[in-house]
């Protein structure tokens, strides 16, 4: 288990790094991640080659600054409440979207363009299993989100039809 920390002036350039590596994002900017630690710097050298690039181009560019920490089982003990607080958060908010899609697609509006947020959830839902799976940590609210998924999926394929 790895905490990355990110420092940058420029907000989208610590989002970039965080989706470039599979974790959760504790705070803005520090992250908790269960990726490889080479494919972690990887992402990290990218971001900082991009930053260069943009200095050299025009001058100016991002402030980036970065560390890695590789986590003892005691250090991840310490912050696995903060992990779990964060799943919980993401859970609840993808239960209430996943409703909110789901009765849209049920009253026949939106058509297709719901298939592009359905792929989105898709892909969050997948995230946030992983992450729970990584973690060990299982949200309360994770039981709903399966069934609720379900009947999305379900729904989604009789949109496809």
């Amino acid at each position: 288990m790895y905490l990355v920390i990110i420092k940058s002036d420029r907000e989208e350039v610590v989002k970039r790094v965080g989706r470039s590596v599979e974790g959760i994002e504790l705070m803005p900017g520090l992250y908790l991640t269960w990726t490889p630690r080479e494919k972690i710097l990887k992402a990290l050298d990218g971001a900082k080659r991009q930053a260069v690039r943009e200095w050299e181009e025009r001058g100016e560019g991002p402030v980036l600054e970065t560390a890695v920490l590789e986590l003892s089982e005691d250090q991840y003990k310490e912050i696995r409440p903060m992990a779990r607080s964060e799943l919980e958060r993401a859970a609840s908010a993808l239960l209430e979207e996943m409703g909110r899609l789901l009765e849209k697609m049920r009253s026949g509006k939106g058509g297709k363009n719901l298939l592009g947020w359905y792929r989105d959830l898709a892909r969050r839902y997948e995230r946030l299993v992983n992450a729970s799976l990584a973690l060990d940590i299982e949200p309360t609210v994770m039981g709903r989100l399966r069934d609720r998924w379900k009947e999305l999926s379900l729904e989604a394929g009789r949109m496809k039809s």
